[in-house]
């Protein structure tokens, strides 16, 4: 078979790929946010390769894939495909020892954690094994936040930390309500996603129609976030993926960023440091802000900043936004931007304007993804195709700026909590 040929006709889409011998037998199964591009790093990095991937590249006689809609479906058909076919690159690759399962226990309320197959309970049930343990314990985390459910002992008497996050179901939750979760949980790890949201559709409707409205919110709640991870779930692995692309298309995002930006920001010559700021609150106890760095094309972990918002005792993103660039900008030794990124539109660029008159601002609001610029006194709004390099760019660092601010404050929450029990 030509591999070349078939290279080149692999879909830009999620999905995972089966690489087969000579005498067609599977010896490799993964997957990919983006098939084309994962599946030719193989054959484009020679020397590059280690002796085992090299040793694997070298018995690739075919190539078969499977797209789906998302990076959850990949992750899971993932696992059922190495599950059912074993391919021995895989445990060569990757000491399969070190692949991670999903397990449901058998106890009146389930529970649901992450294990290894050494300590598997034969009693329970379980999905896996899966080569990503990031991705793993980001889909468990991101599906308690639909389902809560519990990953260890029960709460005894009162509501533990995870309870006030909304991921835990407290002490005295209604079994039958918690057991339904639990299935719909497991439809999900089979990769019946399309028929559970059919089914919870119906639900919804059903309840609405017997003014069971409440009800009927939080599963269109569910709904809405199961379709969100459905379409367009990310990990943080798949996160710093893109935010590490390729040399040749970090360029690409760079040079596209600043010709996009330079009719309004003229002195915009090059972006060699670029930096993102986020605002996370919670009450009025909980203000903080974020501020995350990619520079010379990489996103650099060592640099990232974070504040506790001092000036600031209610939910006013824009004033919050404000201390967070002048502060930053009183420190010259951490570097000089060519351009900072704020979360938001019209209203938190206008807030960091009057702190930063030398640097230029730019938002990226998030319902429409629009670029938002303050040129003279004249406001510019810029839209990109959503597959744009640089938007994609953008995007990325918006939404680890956000993750950042959000983790930050969950550890001042859990302090708190902590010094209070």
């Amino acid at each position: 078979m030509n591999l070349i040929k078939i290279l080149k006709n692999l879909p830009d889409t999620p999905g995972v790929y089966l690489y087969k011998n000579k005498d067609k037998k599977i010896i490799y199964v993964g997957k990919a946010v983006n098939l084309k591009r994962r599946v030719s790093q193989y054959f484009k990095r020679g020397a590059a390769l280690g002796a085992k991937t090299a040793s694997l590249v070298s018995q690739i006689n075919s190539i078969k894939y499977y797209c789906v809609n998302s990076e959850i479906e990949a992750l899971i058909l993932e696992a059922s495909l190495i599950k059912k076919y074993q391919p021995k690159f895989n445990s060569l690759l990757k000491d399969d020892r070190s692949y991670l399962y999903i397990s449901i226990s058998k106890d009146k309320l389930p529970i649901i954690s992450p294990a290894f197959k050494s300590n598997l309970d034969k009693s329970s049930t379980y999905f896996g094994p899966f080569p990503s343990a990031k991705s793993v314990k980001t889909l468990l985390k991101t599906l308690r936040r639909i389902f809560p459910f519990y990953i260890s002992h029960y709460p005894v008497n009162k509501k533990c930390f995870y309870c006030h996050l909304g991921v835990c179901p407290g002490p005295n939750p209604d079994p039958i309500i918690y057991k339904k979760n639990i299935r719909r949980i497991k439809k999900i790890l089979n990769g019946q996603i399309s028929g559970l949201l059919r089914r919870l559709n119906h639900q919804m409707q059903m309840l609405s129609k017997h003014q069971q409205y409440e009800k009927a919110l939080s599963l269109r709640n569910q709904i809405e976030s199961l379709n969100y991870i459905s379409t367009g779930w990310q990990s943080l692995t798949h996160l710093y993926t893109e935010i590490n692309l390729p040399e040749d298309n970090i360029q690409k995002a760079i040079l596209e960023l600043v010709s996009v930006l330079q009719p309004y920001i003229p002195k915009l010559i090059n972006i060699l440091r670029l930096e993102a700021c986020d605002i996370s609150n919670l009450g009025s106890n909980y203000f903080v802000g974020s501020l995350v760095v990619f520079e010379n094309g990489i996103i650099d972990h060592q640099q990232y900043k974070r504040f506790k918002i001092y000036t600031q005792q209610t939910q006013d993103d824009q004033l919050m936004i404000k201390e967070v660039i002048y502060r930053r900008l009183k420190h010259s030794e951490w570097g000089i931007p060519d351009l900072i990124l704020v979360d938001g539109g019209k209203p938190q660029v206008s807030a960091a304007n009057k702190v930063s008159p030398n640097i230029p601002i730019i938002g990226l609001a998030k319902k429409e993804e629009t670029i938002v610029i303050k040129n003279a006194q004249n406001w510019q709004e810029i839209k990109l195709p959503k597959h744009s390099p640089s938007l994609l760019l953008l995007q990325s660092l918006r939404d680890e700026a956000h993750r950042f601010a959000n983790s930050y404050r969950r550890n001042l929450m859990q302090k708190n909590f902590i010094n209070k029990s």
